[in-house]
């Protein structure tokens, strides 16, 4: 699962659930929150709500932290590929 909790009180905002077990860290940029999971999804999060907006399937699990850069957010997979998404 993620949580979305405020950072004043610690009170939970919104929770979204995976298929699998998260062990990435998030990243958040432009009202969006951007992380993989061990069911090998690679989740796009409204930031305000916790819906889903996008996910990408990958060959294998995604434990790795994403890294944004430029409008292109990068991941790698244990499928052994790193995945970029954005503009060309």
């Amino acid at each position: 699962m993620v949580h979305c909790l405020n950072a004043t009180t610690g009170k939970a905002l919104w929770t979204f659930a995976t298929r699998a077990r998260v062990e990435s860290s998030p990243a958040i940029a432009a009202g969006r929150v951007y992380v993989g999971s061990n069911d090998g999804r690679f989740y796009v999060l409204d930031l305000a709500k916790g819906t889903k907006l996008w996910e990408f399937t990958a060959g294998g699990a995604i434990s790795a932290s994403p890294a944004i850069d430029q409008g292109r957010v990068i991941v790698g997979s244990h499928d052994g590929k790193l995945y970029c998404f954005g503009a060309a």
